[in-house]
């Protein structure tokens, strides 16, 4: 099991298409999303892209994405 960051799993979708025979119009095709939104996904890391990220890994390696969000709280300094 690997914990991944926003960066890292953008990185990750984007190495998945890299080093696979197919192309972000190949992968928006089957994953029914514009070739647009699948380039955004891979350029940006916004939150909102984030499901689609999990997608294109899930696509392409043989890997579950399960998404986690965690927020820390610590004391204010007083």
């Amino acid at each position: 099991m690997a914990t991944l960051n926003a960066e890292e799993l953008r990185s990750r979708a984007e190495r998945a298409i890299e080093q696979s025979p197919y192309t972000q119009a190949d992968v928006s095709r089957e994953l029914d999303v514009s070739r647009a939104s699948v380039n955004r996904a891979l350029k940006d890391t916004s939150p909102k892209l984030e499901k689609l990220r999990c997608r294109i890994v899930e696509l392409l390696e043989p890997y579950r994405v399960e998404r986690k969000r965690i927020f820390e709280l610590h004391p204010k300094d007083e």
